[in-house]
């Protein structure tokens, strides 16, 4: 079981996504920056590592927002709030096709990852 986390980043009124490179599951649409944990490593460093990895922007990350385990591939999957520190996107392009800083309405027209749908419309309805 592969354990991986997410960051939902603010920055003022925006969130950042990441749109995902094939071959991953859910290629062209958009995600939370984030990715697997190694083994031994802090979930909330190892998060820090991947968004920073992924978009070059570093983030404090704050409260965990959500944890769940998927099936195929089994995953321990955990959601963080978090808030941009520093740092312009530049995308890894192994991992990710673009990237950008959405306000909540923007996010939601886009085709979207997974179930961030339902965490945005949650932020959204605050």
């Amino acid at each position: 079981m592969a354990t991986c986390a997410f960051a939902i980043i603010h920055n003022k009124n925006k969130i950042l996504l990441v749109r995902i490179a094939p071959p991953f599951a859910e290629a062209h649409k958009w995600n939370f920056p984030g990715g697997v944990i190694e083994d031994g490593e802090d979930i909330q460093n190892g998060l820090m590592r991947e968004v920073a990895e992924e978009t070059h922007v570093t983030c404090r990350v704050e409260k965990i927002r959500d944890m769940f385990t998927t099936d195929n591939p089994s995953n321990e999957i955990s959601i963080f709030e978090a808030v941009y520190e520093t740092g312009d996107i530049v995308i890894q392009e192994e991992e990710i096709i673009e990237a950008g800083w959405f306000t909540l309405p923007e996010a939601l027209e886009l085709p979207l990852a997974f179930n961030i749908r339902s965490y945005l419309e949650d932020l959204e309805s605050r």
